[in-house]
């Protein structure tokens, strides 16, 4: 039920109903959500996927967009680990290919927003976490940059506050001239356990 919830909540952002976030408001029409595109069992950030040494495992993240632009959108993912990247995991995309990090330490994904969308509005592409063979432990990925926090480590909202609260927030991404990304409060990170 939490799940379904979550799910017309956030249709309700990315649809043309006669909302804020409809596209008939030009203030939203190029804002986007970023989000992994699995939930977990209480659709709260509690997504976990489990990978063998020498395998990977992929994690689809979904970008909320309504129709074409004439751009492509990027947008960041960021992981955090007791494990050494590069000996014990790497981030790979969907073909197994390596995916180098930014300067901020994210992994940038592109999505060519001047293709027709037969997604449904859920533009999904994988990335995968591929076990090394090293030491075991738990790699969590997320869409928020983990050092965007407070001093007590309470991310930082669009409110200007902390969460404190079940209240949905969003989370900035990546802003540019042309666009700006979002992640919520909500389904913005996941484990991936190598055993």
């Amino acid at each position: 039920m939490w799940a379904m919830a979550m799910v017309m909540g956030l249709s309700s952002l990315t649809s043309c109903e006669d909302d804020a976030w409809g596209n008939d408001n030009p203030d939203y029409k190029n804002v986007f959500i970023v989000a992994f595109a699995e939930w977990g069992p209480k659709s709260n950030n509690d997504k976990t996927y489990t990978v063998a040494q020498g395998s990977q495992t992929e994690v689809p993240v979904q970008l909320w967009c309504e129709g074409t632009r004439n751009f492509e959108a990027q947008a960041f993912v960021y992981a955090e680990s007791q494990l050494t990247l590069g000996t014990d995991y790497q981030v790979v995309d969907a073909d197994g290919n390596v995916l180098q990090q930014n300067s901020n330490g994210a992994w940038v994904l592109t999505w060519d927003l001047r293709q027709p969308d037969t997604t449904n509005n859920h533009r999904v592409q994988n990335i995968a976490v591929k076990a090394l063979g090293g030491a075991t432990g738990t790699v969590t990925l997320m869409t928020f940059d983990p050092k965007d926090v407070d001093a007590d480590g309470k991310l930082r909202i669009s409110n200007g506050g902390t969460k404190d609260d079940d209240t949905e927030y969003y989370v900035p991404n990546n802003k540019t001239a042309d666009y700006e990304v979002r992640c919520l409060t909500v389904n913005y990170k996941v484990n991936v356990t190598i055993q």
